[in-house]
C-alpha cells in the first residue's frame, strides 16, 4: 500500500513540476536605460506581435509601421488626453535603471517622464518596442529650457485636395493633461498659428481633436515646432476624355467636292471633241 501511495504522490509530483517551474516562461523581462535616477517610466502595450492596436489603442488611426516615432509621439498624445492608464510604471533606480518583469510579447509605448535634476531639464523621447523575448533599450533624450512657445504646422500627404477637410480643430494640451486653447486651422491661416508666452511651468502638446475618416496620423517635435501630418490613401481620379487630333489648319473636305467636277469637265471635254 505505502508502494502504491509513494508511486501516485511522484506521479503527481511529475505531473505539476513542469507548470510550477515554467508557468512564468511565456513572459519576457524589459530594461529601460534612463538618462538619470528616479525618472518615471510608463509602459503600455499598443498592439499585438502583428502590430495590430489592441484595446483602448484600437479606435485610433495610426500607422505603426510606416512612421514609428510620428505614430509613437501622436499615441502618446492620445493617452494624455483620454487619461489611459499605463500597464506598468516603473521610477529609475540609483543607476537609472527602470526594469519590466512578467510581459507578454506585443508592441510597447515606453514612456519617460520629464525631470529636472540638478539644474538641467531632461526631457525623454517616447518610443515603440516590439517584445518578443528579453530586451534592454536606451530611453532617448534631450536637455533643454521649458519652452514659452509653440509653433504647429498641418501636413497633408497623399491625398487629394477633394477629399480634404476644409479645416480642422488642433488643442494645446498641457502635460498635466489640461487642455490650455482650441484653434481652427485651414488655408486662410496656412493650416498653422503659434502660441506665445506660455508658462514655463509645464511642457506641451498638440493634437487634432479628431483625425478625419481615411487619414493616419503622426507628431514629430524639433525645439518648439510641432509638425502634424495627416496621411491620406487617395488618389485623384483624371477623368480621361477622347483624344482629338489637332486641326493642321488645311481644310479636306473641298478635295473629293473639285475631284467630281473635275471629272465631270473632263468627260464633258472628251464627248464635246468625240462630237467634232
Amino acid at each position: 500500500m505505502k508502494r502504491i501511495l509513494y508511486f501516485v504522490f511522484l506521479t503527481l509530483l511529475c505531473c505539476f513540476l513542469p507548470m510550477t517551474l515554467f508557468a512564468d516562461s511565456d513572459f519576457m523581462n524589459l530594461v529601460v536605460s534612463c538618462p538619470v535616477s528616479d525618472m518615471q517610466v510608463s509602459l503600455y502595450r499598443v498592439a499585438d506581435e502583428n502590430y495590430k492596436l489592441v484595446d483602448a489603442f484600437s479606435r485610433y488611426s495610426v500607422d505603426l509601421k510606416q512612421d514609428v516615432q510620428g505614430a509613437a509621439n501622436a499615441l502618446e498624445n492620445r493617452i494624455l488626453m483620454d487619461g489611459i492608464e499605463a500597464d506598468a510604471c516603473v521610477t529609475s533606480d540609483s543607476v537609472g535603471i527602470a526594469s519590466f518583469s512578467g510581459l507578454e510579447s506585443g508592441i510597447y509605448l515606453v514612456v519617460g517622464k520629464e525631470v529636472l535634476q540638478d539644474g538641467v531639464f531632461y526631457m525623454p523621447q517616447v518610443s515603440l518596442v516590439s517584445l518578443s523575448g528579453d530586451l534592454s533599450v536606451d530611453l532617448k533624450y534631450e536637455t533643454s529650457d521649458k519652452p514659452s512657445r509653440i509653433h504647429v504646422l498641418k501636413v497633408w500627404k497623399k491625398d487629394s485636395k477633394k477629399s480634404r477637410p476644409k479645416s480642422i480643430e488642433v488643442c494645446l494640451l498641457r502635460s498635466d493633461g489640461i487642455v490650455v486653447d482650441k484653434v481652427i486651422l485651414n488655408s486662410d491661416n496656412q493650416w498653422s498659428t503659434t502660441w506665445e508666452n506660455l508658462s514655463t511651468l509645464y511642457t506641451y502638446r498638440v493634437m487634432e481633436t479628431s483625425v478625419p475618416s481615411g487619414y493616419k496620423e503622426s507628431c514629430t517635435r524639433e525645439k518648439d515646432t510641432i509638425v502634424l501630418t495627416n496621411t491620406g490613401n487617395f488618389t485623384d481620379k483624371v477623368e480621361k476624355k477622347d483624344e482629338v487630333l489637332p486641326n493642321s489648319g488645311q481644310l479636306w473636305w473641298p478635295v473629293p467636292v473639285l475631284l467630281f467636277v473635275g471629272l465631270v469637265l473632263f468627260g464633258l471635254g472628251r464627248h464635246l471633241k468625240n462630237e467634232e
